[in-house]
C-alpha cells in the first residue's frame, strides 16, 4: 500500500484536538472519514503532533496508506472535495511505506497571540483577549529565559499516564516576544519552536507570563518556577487554546512536499506545432 504524507490546515475551534476519541469530532476520525470515501481499505492517519481542543494549525503533517497509487496533486484535491471548511490539505508528498510522522525527528514551530484592548474582538477569536498589561514590556525579557536544552514541566500538565513518568527535559531552539499596534489596541506575539513540548506545556509557558505581565507576581519567580520544575506551585493558569497556533512541522530530511494546484504545469514545453506568423 503506497503512503502520503498530508499538511493540514484546521480552525481548532470546532476540533476536541486532533487524536481519535470516541464520539468527539477531531481532525483524526475526520481526516480518515475523508480518506475512507476514497479507499475504503485506507489506515488511519497518524499525526505529527497531538493538538488539544480548540488549538489551530497552519501547518499540521499526517501521514496515512491507500490501497491504489494517487498522483498527490490530485489525491489533495480529491480529499478536499469529502472534508469540511475548517480542515483542508494544503500539500501532499509520497512516503516511504515505513513512513511514520510520528516518530520522525522534527522541529515544532508554534505562535500564540494576545490581544490587549478595551472592548472584545469579536471578529478575531483566535488569541487571548486582556484588557491590560500593567507590565507588558517584562514579557521580552521573560522569553529569553526559555531556550536551551532544560526541563520546563513547571509549566506543563500532568497525563496522569506513563508518559508523566518519562524525562521531560526537551530542546527549545527559539522563544520570543513581538508587539504591535493596530486600530484596536495591542497584539502580542510569542513565537517558540522546539525539537518536542510536554502536555499543554506552550499554554502553561504563556500563561505564567502574562500573569508576570499583569503585575501579579515578579520575573522572578518565573526563573524559580524554572529551575524547581514540578515541585512548585503553579505560576499563573494556563492560557486558554484559541490563541495557540502550530505554524509548522519542519522534519529533520524534509519530505518531497508537492502544493496543491487548480491545474499542474506542464512537465515540459509542448512542441510548437503552428506554422510560423508571416508578416
Amino acid at each position: 500500500m503506497p503512503s502520503y504524507l498530508l499538511d493540514l490546515q484546521c480552525d481548532g475551534a470546532g476540533f476536541h484536538g486532533t487524536q481519535i476519541q470516541a464520539s468527539e469530532r477531531t481532525v483524526q476520525s475526520v481526516l480518515f472519514a475523508a480518506l475512507h470515501q476514497l479507499d475504503p481499505a485506507a489506515s488511519a492517519p497518524r499525526m505529527a503532533s497531538r493538538l488539544d481542543q480548540g488549538v489551530s494549525a497552519r501547518a499540521l503533517p499526517a501521514s496515512c496508506r491507500l490501497q491504489r497509487v494517487w498522483d498527490p496533486n490530485i489525491l489533495g484535491l480529491a480529499l478536499n472535495q469529502h472534508l469540511p471548511n475548517d480542515l483542508v490539505v494544503t500539500r501532499v508528498a509520497v512516503v516511504a511505506d515505513d513512513f511514520d510522522c510520528l516518530g520522525i525527528p522534527c522541529t515544532k514551530h508554534y505562535s500564540y497571540i494576545v490581544r490587549e484592548r478595551a472592548v472584545q474582538p469579536v471578529l478575531d477569536r483566535h488569541c487571548w483577549w486582556i484588557r491590560e498589561l500593567a507590565q507588558r514590556d517584562c514579557l521580552a525579557a521573560l522569553a529569553t529565559h526559555i531556550p536551551g536544552r532544560k526541563d520546563l514541566s513547571a509549566f506543563a500538565c500532568l497525563r496522569h499516564d506513563g508518559r508523566d513518568d518519562h524525562d521531560p527535559v526537551r530542546d527549545y531552539l527559539s522563544a520570543a516576544w513581538s508587539s504591535s499596534t493596530d486600530l484596536d489596541g495591542l497584539r502580542h506575539d510569542f513565537t517558540i519552536s522546539g525539537r518536542g513540548f510536554l502536555y499543554k506545556q506552550i499554554r502553561g509557558l504563556v500563561g505564567a507570563m502574562i500573569h508576570i505581565a499583569l503585575g501579579r507576581a515578579h520575573p522572578d519567580d518565573f526563573t524559580a518556577a524554572i529551575a524547581a520544575g514540578r515541585q512548585i506551585v503553579r505560576l499563573g493558569n494556563t492560557a486558554p487554546p484559541e490563541g495557540l497556533c502550530l505554524m509548522r512541522v519542519e522534519f529533520d530530511n524534509p519530505p518531497p512536499w508537492e502544493p496543491i494546484l487548480v491545474r499542474k504545469p506542464p512537465t515540459t514545453n509542448p512542441p510548437n506545432d503552428r506554422p510560423p506568423v508571416q508578416r
